[in-house]
């Protein structure tokens, strides 16, 4: 039998990240109207067939947050790397900054638009520089145009970001877009993760403070989860980071710093408070990327 929610005491925290907006293996909204250079609105579509699966796989998350949440309060987040920026031109779909920026502005305004989910507020982490321009500019662009367009959302940006959630037993998150890295081998993936968790976890405790229950971070476009627990006292304190998966694909410069990695994990993880921290659930999709062929050979 379902569990019967309580709705007023419930909350949905969805952790986004780096969706690369005009990337041409990057998350597009495949309704995206532009402007070209002669005033003509057109719709750019969906250029390859990843952006046509991460379509797909995010329109399917959201409405997975919409079940989970099921009318109770949404603060959405996204961690970093909202447009892929100009540096890299041979792997764009969009080619101008602005032309990413509304891009990514179509990609998070499907959340305030949901007939389904209850959007109370938005928080938007600045990413790498060599994607925003330098400045920040694309997650500022983006979080005015929000702001702009859906006044009663409280939505509002952040390099780096502590969450505390009153009504949720005092919970905090803390948010930022650069944190450890995932580990070259699979039998070391999380060791880096769990190693940074226990000292950022340490760091809190000398300072006096409680660590937050959750530590989000994201950057390199994989999915990576660890548990501390930390003895201090007589008070064991217990945290989890999450390293997040994107909205992104492998290009060239990915498969070579990563050395030909085989497969790709896409999606985002859906944090569950309910009079405290809950459940992380994870909506995630693992992909092989390699090409496969069977030869009668």
């Amino acid at each position: 039998m379902a569990r019967k929610r309580k709705k007023s005491k419930r909350l949905i925290v969805p952790l986004v990240a780096d969706i690369h907006s005009g990337h041409k293996l990057g998350l597009q909204h495949p309704d995206l109207e532009l402007m070209d250079e002669h005033g003509q609105m057109y719709m750019p579509g969906l250029s390859t067939e990843f952006q046509k699966f991460l379509n797909e796989l995010y329109q399917q998350n959201i409405e997975d947050v919409a079940d989970l949440a099921d009318g109770c309060p949404v603060l959405l987040t996204h961690n970093g790397d909202i447009t892929q920026g100009e540096a890299f031109a041979k792997h764009l779909s969009l080619v101008t900054l602005h032309e990413q920026i509304e891009s990514a502005f179509w990609n998070l305004r499907r959340w305030y638009e949901h007939p389904r989910i209850n959007l109370v507020g938005t928080r938007i982490l600045f990413g790498t520089e060599v994607h925003n321009n330098g400045a920040g500019t694309s997650e500022a662009e983006v979080c005015r145009r929000l702001q702009l367009a859906y006044p009663k959302v409280d939505t509002r940006i952040a390099y780096h970001s502590v969450l505390n959630f009153v009504k949720q037993n005092e919970e905090r998150i803390d948010l930022a877009h650069h944190g450890p890295f995932p580990g070259t081998r699979k039998w070391l993936e999380g060791n880096s993760a769990g190693w940074y968790l226990k000292d950022v976890m340490l760091k809190e405790l000398l300072d006096g403070k409680t660590p937050p229950r959750i530590y989000g971070r994201a950057h390199y476009h994989t999915y990576v989860s660890a548990q501390q627990r930390v003895q201090a006292g007589e008070v064991e304190h217990v945290s989890d980071l999450i390293i997040l998966p994107s909205y992104a694909g492998i290009d060239d410069y990915v498969r070579k710093v990563t050395r030909s990695k085989t497969h790709i994990v896409n999606g985002m993880v859906a944090l569950e408070f309910e009079r405290g921290f809950r459940e992380a659930h994870k909506l995630i999709k693992r992909t092989d990327i390699r090409t496969h062929e069977r030869l009668d050979l």
